[in-house]
């Protein structure tokens, strides 16, 4: 009897030990971290900037996840247009897009591309990260989306057929702009004719006469090939603009506080590469378009200053008051501090 009991306690012994070392009871085993893709969209090709500094993102978030969150692109509006991404946003059907239309969430945001308002991009960046930007996050969350990160547009310059050099130049000349306000505005006070339309239909625009020119930032205007359907680069940089990474906020509160601050981490990091890349690569993409045939054009910038300070009457930023001299005057005061 006594060597029955010896026998029975050693095999419970072994059950116990087997059962500890195989992890416990399945309520106490830690659940296992799901892994999470996030789908990002945007305009441009896969070699644009936007995804070369959101792959610094991927990187960043990858190291810090253990691979456990990454990021799939889907470039060259494989997702829809610029409007298209930030509906499916709003209703949930992709997590991240990149674009310069923040405008379509709160018109106000194009106050912030409004012209000859930065000088250099360390003005730019304490801008974008800046209690001002916090406040216009607010009205992006209430339309089902939110800002976590901001990105490098760049300066915009004027290509056409013709040389540009002030802005009487620019009377009757039909001119394709972003669906934007500030490039509306600032091309309406210039004497132009602005005619907005998504970038993907640009070049044949300019190819079949639609419109006789556009403006956009060097890196655009290589990548676009505009070269090959315009002659000349006017330095015009009347206008800085910012892209904004948008998240969806319904996708967004699915991510545990954890993971929406190490995603954060990782876009800023990324943010800040593109930009100080760009920055960097300005020259190269000058160089690249003058092999490419295109002639840079020294403008009477002074001129165009003045003249484009019409924009800040226009009905645009009056029907946006008193909000819009509370955001102008904002933005000026952090301009002004940077040292």
């Amino acid at each position: 009897m006594k060597r029955i009991s010896i026998l029975l306690c050693a095999a419970v012994l072994v059950l116990v030990q087997t059962f500890v070392f195989a992890g416990g009871t399945k309520e106490s085993a830690p659940p296992k971290a799901e892994k999470i893709v996030i789908k990002l969209g945007h305009g441009h090709t896969a070699t644009h900037s936007y995804q070369l500094g959101m792959t610094e993102a991927k990187k960043y978030l990858e190291e810090k996840s253990g691979g456990r969150i990454t990021i799939q692109f889907f470039p060259s509006n494989q997702l829809g247009d610029e409007r298209h991404m930030q509906e499916a946003l709003s209703a949930g059907t992709l997590e991240m897009t990149i674009t310069g239309l923040a405008n379509l969430f709160d018109p106000a945001f194009a106050l912030f591309d409004f012209p000859f308002q930065y000088d250099n991009r360390k003005q730019i960046k304490n801008v974008m990260y800046s209690p001002l930007m916090e406040e216009m996050n607010e009205n992006v969350i209430k339309k089902g989306a939110r800002i976590v990160g901001l990105m490098e547009v760049g300066f915009r310059m004027v290509t056409s057929k013709k040389p540009i050099r002030k802005p009487e130049d620019l009377k009757g000349f039909k001119i394709r702009t972003p669906e934007s306000p500030a490039q509306i505005e600032t091309f309406k006070a210039l004497g132009a004719l602005p005619t907005p339309m998504p970038f993907g239909e640009l070049y044949a625009a300019l190819q079949q006469g639609v419109v006789d020119g556009q403006e956009n930032p060097l890196e655009n205007i290589y990548n676009g090939k505009l070269f090959e359907v315009q002659k000349y680069v006017n330095q015009t940089r009347h206008i800085y603009n910012f892209a904004y990474i948008f998240y969806s906020e319904s996708l967004w509160k699915k991510l545990t506080p954890e993971d929406q601050k190490l995603l954060k981490e990782a876009v800023k990091f990324g943010s800040f590469w593109q930009i100080d890349w760009a920055e960097q690569n300005e020259s190269k993409y000058a160089s690249m378009l003058k092999e490419k045939g295109m002639e840079f054009i020294d403008v009477d910038r002074d001129a165009f200053r003045k003249a484009a300070m019409a924009a800040y009457e226009s009905k645009f930023v009056k029907d946006l008051e008193p909000r819009a001299s509370k955001i102008l005057s904002g933005i000026r005061r952090v301009v002004q501090e940077t040292k």
